[in-house]
């Protein structure tokens, strides 16, 4: 994160200035009653006394201003803190002192008694104490703020890279079941190798198309999975039937890349799919989830790399606070994934 990004969001000029005024106008109306009842009211007093708090604030400001460049409220808080009160009260010892030089002056020559300066500069010690305190106050507010949001962003930064480290999964785990299908076609029927070779290209260009996304619509990966299912039953034929079942309204919501993929590919790599023993394999969706249900034709053998679900899982829990649910008996296999 830039520097210049941990600075504090600053209080408009013009709000900040009629805060000061604020205060000076109360503090000078406070000395007056405690100090001067019987003097003279003028305006020129009046002023000096307002413009006298408003420069020592502004100079506060500006010097806590310029620690923000050099030093973050959340990671230099005492530095920051002791540099403040430091200069708080250098910064109010030359404004005192000018103002006793230059208050005769405007006050047409009338020195005001050294005791009762003091007291009103004592007064002022307070109010300025409650702005400095205002101001500590308000940028540690902010600096939190920032530490909090700056947090986030970096813990949804690495959410979103073990995401993408996730996804970059897909690609290798997907190339080698297919390929391995393909082997598998050659040996028995070349012609259908050569079909399936020429749709998995297809298909494969939706995975080479869509890797980037974190989510696609749930039609496109219905469009998606038909075509997949229909390489596959150039190889298993009547021995996989498919069932769907959308609502128009599933439709538009979204799913993680490949999620129906992962989920018809297990079906298909873990059950024998013969047209004594066919694979059923049924997508069913509502505006809530989609759900993939096959029936159990186990394989006595097969080989696992158990990255499917474990990868879908994983995505899931990133895109939704919804879990996706995984149910089995000894007939039937049940994902439902939720849709976003």
């Amino acid at each position: 994160m830039k520097k210049k990004d941990c600075q504090p969001k600053i209080v408009s000029y013009k709000a900040r200035l009629l805060f000061e005024t604020i205060i000076g106008v109360v503090f000078n109306m406070v000395v007056v009653k405690t100090f001067f009842p019987e003097e003279e009211y003028t305006l020129e007093s009046f002023a000096f006394t307002v413009c006298l708090f408003v420069t020592i604030s502004e100079g506060i400001f500006a010097f806590n201003k310029l620690l923000g460049y050099k030093y973050s409220w959340h990671q230099h808080t005492f530095k920051r803190l002791v540099s403040l009160l430091l200069f708080t009260v250098f910064w109010y010892i030359v404004v005192a002192r000018l103002a006793y030089i230059t208050k005769p002056l405007i006050e047409r020559g009338q020195e005001i008694p050294r005791t009762l300066f003091l007291a009103s500069m004592v007064i002022s010690i307070l109010f300025v104490s409650i702005y400095v305190s205002l101001l500590i106050a308000y940028n540690y507010h902010q600096s939190l703020a920032m530490f909090i949001k700056e947090n986030e962003a970096l813990q949804n930064e690495k959410l979103e890279l073990d995401y993408r480290a996730l996804q970059d999964q897909i690609n290798p785990h997907f190339l080698f079941n297919n390929l391995s299908t393909l082997i598998a076609i050659i040996r028995q029927d070349q012609k259908a190798a050569i079909r399936y070779a020429e749709n998995f290209s297809d298909v494969y260009r939706y995975v080479l198309k869509s890797k980037d996304n974190l989510s696609v619509s749930l039609n496109e990966e219905l469009e998606f999975i038909k075509s997949y299912l229909e390489m596959h039953k150039e190889r298993l034929g009547e021995g996989l039937q498919l069932f769907y079942d959308i609502d128009e309204e599933a439709n538009s919501r979204h799913i993680p890349v490949l999620g129906l993929q992962f989920l018809v590919e297990n079906a298909i790599k873990h059950n024998v799919a013969t047209v004594k023993r066919p694979l059923r394999i049924s997508i069913q969706a509502n505006k809530e989830f989609v759900r993939v249900t096959n029936n159990l034709n186990p394989k006595n053998t097969t080989y696992s790399t158990n990255t499917g679900l474990k990868n879908l899982k994983k995505r899931m829990a990133f895109l939704s606070e919804r879990e996706m649910n995984v149910k089995h008996d000894a007939t039937e296999f049940v994902v439902e994934l939720p849709l976003i």
